[in-house]
């Protein structure tokens, strides 16, 4: 790759990050606003999309809390797939226009198509490029991304830890972009407390099969490559988070790899935070509340990727696992 090449990339992707640094606090105070808003509606659509299925335990925890708490009435969950095709993988395009300018296609066919009240970017590595999207500037329906989310609260273990530190896991995307360490250190987390590390391919490897034994071996080599300095043994807490919605089908073999490196672990899952803006408070709506979910794809999904996610999403929603058994098929949408 050229000099002047790299150059344009790193400037792409430091625009990114600024744009979300600049936006992360009024976003983030926007959110607790924004899904209340649906409580005013009798029907709610909630379109939730991911580049791969492991956005899709946020729409099956959605689909176990809203069906709990009967706060709305009539709701559809929708789980739109964003890959165009099934050998596709965005964090292969080494450009992030390139990424961002084929995912704002996506979300333009999505709004179109589905038209929901609202939509969730269940994925870190679109959620960082989603604003150099030409979607973003236009979008007629409220965007929501999980960078921040798994910001705040990864903020909020080390303010309450002072002497603990983090790990930012994630695809090789989101760590370039630097979104998540740049917002903890513009939060007043200093930069010596945080550590970050990338697992090329592990989120394609979780999807085809989140217990196969690839997945255990790329997370212990990725995880032997860490800076040496974060892997001092230490009686402080280290909060690792996952910011990959991935990464949550394969959390057991995450801790197992951690506990072996360090003394008192502390897993973060930013999935868990998006799914907790839909625990809404207010009174319960009489009468009967119907909550349906739906999976979209335009990407075949192969029998083992089905198999392998719906045994771990069945647990948290059994209509979420009949969903993905009986997924529907776009065809020719994106």
């Amino acid at each position: 790759m050229t000099n002047s090449k790299s150059n344009l990339i790193f400037r792409i992707i430091n625009l990114s990050v600024f744009i979300i640094l600049i936006t992360a606090v009024n976003l983030f105070a926007q959110y607790t606003q924004i899904t209340n808003a649906l409580l005013e509606k009798d029907t709610v659509r909630i379109l939730v999309t991911d580049s791969g299925l492991g956005g899709f335990s946020v729409a099956a925890g959605i689909d176990s809390i809203l069906s709990a708490n009967k706060s709305l009435k009539n709701v559809q969950i929708i789980f739109c797939n964003a890959l165009p095709q099934s050998n596709f993988r965005y964090n292969e395009l080494h450009d992030a226009q390139s990424k961002a300018d084929i995912f704002s296609g996506i979300l333009y066919k999505m709004q179109g198509y589905f038209k929901p009240d609202i939509i969730l970017i269940a994925c870190n590595t679109l959620s960082v490029v989603y604003p150099l999207t030409d979607f973003s500037k236009n979008a007629h329906t409220p965007v929501l991304g999980i960078v921040e989310l798994g910001v705040k609260i990864t903020t909020d273990s080390l303010m309450k830890n002072p002497d603990a530190s983090a790990i930012i896991m994630g695809t090789e995307t989101t760590i370039q972009s630097s979104a998540h360490k740049d917002l903890l250190i513009k939060n007043g987390i200093s930069n010596e407390r945080i550590a970050v590390q990338s697992f090329p391919n592990l989120e394609s490897e979780i999807q085809a099969d989140p217990s196969s034994d690839m997945v255990n071996n790329l997370i212990d080599f990725y995880l032997d490559e860490m800076p040496k300095q974060s892997q001092k043994e230490s009686e402080s807490k280290v909060f690792a988070a996952m910011c990959c919605t991935h990464y949550g089908f394969a959390k057991s073999a995450f801790e197992k790899k951690l506990n072996s490196i360090f003394k008192n672990v502390c897993m973060i899952n930013p999935n868990e935070s998006m799914i907790r803006l839909f625990e809404f408070s207010r009174k319960e709506v009489t009468g009967t509340n119907n909550v349906s979910i739906a999976l979209y794809s335009q990407a075949v999904l192969s029998t083992e990727e089905i198999k392998g996610v719906c045994k771990l999403i069945s647990p948290v929603s059994a209509k979420a696992g009949k969903a993905l058994e009986n997924y529907i098929r776009l065809n020719g949408i994106f």
